[in-house]
């Protein structure tokens, strides 16, 4: 096989075990459950063999030839091991899965929470300043308004400059330009995990409460993935395909 589909294919093995090893560390709070995932692939994967050699654990996912399986195991020891798993493919395991478990795991730093304080000092300095003054309601109104779109959609900040705009307008000002709108301020290394949101103070969670929203969330999407049915219509994943 080439040498790529190799390389893929252990990359792919060290994640899914990374992403164990996070999970573990996460479990549901009625029952202790938390998941734990292993790779299978499809006894057509043999039938190809042939274009899964040229080809990267991507594509080879995409055409049903490999899957993730998801199992919970209880705090007894018990698994649903092949009995009740849940299948995810390659790509719903690297866009949803795997960066959940990341989040979960980091948290918020140090670092992000001065960096956070310090947006939020930046940003609401002219509102505590007009509180000695006495604004009308348009006023109030305009400042939660998006410079954009001109509506009052939650807005998102930017991390360099501090503008903010709705998150809508800032998805298609980012397809057509690179640069803030308001300063020009570059946007080519800001990434979505660099934003902040624009919140009121009723909306601000303490991390703990945030932590359990995200791990409940994650559980809800695992618990909508299709059930495998114990037909062996998915095998555990052989070393042989190497």
């Amino acid at each position: 096989m080439r040498k790529s589909f190799k390389d893929s294919l252990k990359i792919l093995e060290a994640d899914i075990q990374h992403a164990n090893t996070l999970a573990s560390d996460f479990s549901r709070e009625y029952d202790g459950a938390s998941i734990q995932m292993r790779m299978s692939y499809s006894p057509a994967a043999h039938l190809f063999l042939f274009l899964v050699q040229w080809t990267d654990c991507h594509l080879a996912g995409a055409l049903g030839l490999l899957r993730i399986l998801i199992y919970k195991v209880y705090v007894d020891g018990t698994t649903t091991m092949s009995t009740h798993e849940r299948k995810a493919s390659i790509k719903e395991f690297y866009s949803v899965i795997y960066p959940s478990l990341v989040q979960l795991e980091r948290g918020v730093t140090d670092t992000e929470d001065k960096k956070q304080k310090a947006v939020c000092v930046e940003r609401y300095k002219r509102r505590d300043d007009e509180e000695h003054w006495q604004r009308s309601d348009v006023d109030i109104e305009r400042e939660e308004e998006c410079g954009i779109c001109m509506e009052t959609n939650c807005k998102i900040v930017l991390p360099n400059c501090h503008h903010a705009m709705c998150l809508k307008c800032y998805r298609e000002w980012r397809t057509r330009s690179k640069s803030c709108p308001f300063c020009r301020d570059s946007l080519k290394r800001v990434n979505s995990g660099d934003l902040w949101v624009y919140m009121d103070s009723t909306d601000i969670v303490d991390t703990a409460t945030l932590t359990r929203d995200n791990l409940r969330r994650l559980f809800l999407y695992i618990d909508k993935l299709p059930v495998i049915v114990p037909d062996h219509l998915f095998d555990t994943y052989d070393s042989h395909l190497r």
